[in-house]
């Protein structure tokens, strides 16, 4: 057994000095305890001491589309007279056009190793390019499944495989040329690969892309299949109001009420982006126990817009953060921005709070944290017995912290500090970044 002594340890109950967290060799949280309280055997076993250090859950990036790592900062110049997500899209095709399985594998191997170094412990890898350019299967069906997984588990982090199905270019329309690797030739075929993966123990989820890129039929057999191995589910709405418009020519009604039709909502649903979503959506959203899951600095990359947060708030929907594009890695920029764009849009101060008085920083890292590891299917994201030994050590020496107090060490560390202050990552009980030693 592993045990951790810090100078704090964040668990439910707030920042607590003086506790012990022990870990199973399975990489669980056995107890945490006072460090006067411990049983005789216990205190007969070795400690390690973290002087100067709070020790915090791991981050949850709970959406990422790992192959889009390489587009970072070179889709800015002009693609076209008006250049909006719709034209960067195209560039994204033309950058999966160019995968191969050993492409993906280094890609994800190395943007993963980024992603633990900036704190996050877990990711969900919302994958959709499975065939060989031309829609093609791949000799092993899963091949560009298997890199991914793969890189997850060389790289130390937990990956789960959110499976994408794609099956048009957009309401009955067949897919383009650049989709077709993304399409598998059926919603049967498609879970059949689902299912391929789920035997072998991994972690899966499955993700229909978008209303506009999944049919009616294929949400239900998805639906179902979900409900009966208790997978979650999550998917695309309300990012573009283009997508919402044609929705409504489509169907009559907007997608996140499209979803409640196929009875797709549920408590291990997640709406990413809802940026757009109004308020019967929201109702919706509430009704059922869904999450969302937002991603600031690829909304604000991509020129979305700005979520509804204080009406997601209100009505106490559940929110969990996303690399997305992964042009940023940074978990603590995902969560600032989340809170700045919110002010920026309502004008005021102080917008992601659990209640009127309170300050945002423990709200934000119950949404960078539990929140997301529940929109996986995680054991994790709380410090607790039971739960994933998923932690990272913050040095609360670092300047960036400088006159923190025990009331506001989570506002000064998601509004005045990055990932530099993170110096120790740990992922099921392993230490999978050491970066200084005091």
């Amino acid at each position: 057994m592993q045990q951790l002594a810090p100078d704090y340890i964040y668990t439910p109950q707030g920042l607590q000095a003086n506790m012990v967290v022990s870990i199973s060799d399975e990489g669980y949280i056995v107890s945490v305890t006072r460090r006067d309280a411990l049983s005789e055997e216990q205190a007969q076993q070795s400690i390690d001491a973290l002087t100067g250090v709070a020790l915090l859950p791991g981050f949850v990036n709970v959406h990422s589309h790992v192959f889009q790592r390489t587009l970072r900062g070179h889709t800015h110049r002009p693609l076209s007279q008006k250049d909006t997500f719709w034209t960067w899209r195209n560039a994204m095709y033309a950058a999966a056009q160019q995968l191969t399985p050993d492409q993906l594998y280094e890609t994800a191997l190395s943007t993963y190793r980024e992603m633990l170094a900036a704190g996050y412990t877990s990711v969900g890898e919302f994958h959709y390019v499975h065939h060989q350019p031309g829609g093609q299967p791949y000799e092993h069906p899963n091949a560009m499944s298997e890199a991914i997984l793969r890189a997850g588990q060389d790289a130390g982090i937990h990956v789960v495989l959110l499976m994408t199905a794609y099956a048009q270019a957009g309401f009955n329309r067949p897919p383009e040329e650049a989709q077709r690797r993304f399409c598998d030739s059926s919603v049967e075929a498609f879970l059949a690969r689902v299912e391929a993966l789920r035997s072998t123990g991994a972690l899966v989820g499955i993700a229909p892309h978008s209303v506009r890129a999944v049919p009616e039929l294929w949400f239900q057999a998805i639906t179902d299949y979900c409900r009966l191995h208790h997978l979650p589910l999550h998917v695309h709405a309300d990012e573009q109001r283009a997508e919402i418009e044609q929705c409504k020519a489509a169907y009559g009604c907007t997608p996140i009420e499209f979803l409640a039709r196929c009875g797709t909502l549920g408590p291990m649903t997640t709406i990413v982006h809802a940026t757009h979503a109004n308020e019967q959506e929201l109702a919706l959203l509430a009704q059922f126990g869904c999450t969302v899951c937002v991603c600031p600095t690829t909304e604000g990359d991509l020129g979305d817009g700005i979520a509804p947060y204080a009406e997601l708030v209100a009505a106490h929907i559940p929110l969990a953060i996303g690399s997305d594009s992964n042009t940023r890695l940074d978990p603590l920029e995902e969560l600032r921005w989340a809170e700045y764009s919110a002010r920026m849009r309502y004008q005021r101060r102080r917008v992601l709070i659990a209640d009127e008085m309170g300050a945002p920083g423990p709200l934000l890292l119950d949404y960078g944290t539990s929140r997301g590891a529940a929109a996986l299917g995680l054991q994790a994201g709380v410090i607790a017995p039971g739960m994933l030994a998923d932690f990272v050590a913050i040095d609360l020496r670092h300047p960036m912290l400088a006159g923190w107090s025990e009331q506001d060490l989570l506002d000064v560390l998601f509004f005045g500090a990055s990932p530099a202050v993170i110096e120790q990552v740990w992922v099921q009980g392993r230490k999978v970044v050491y970066r200084k030693s005091h």
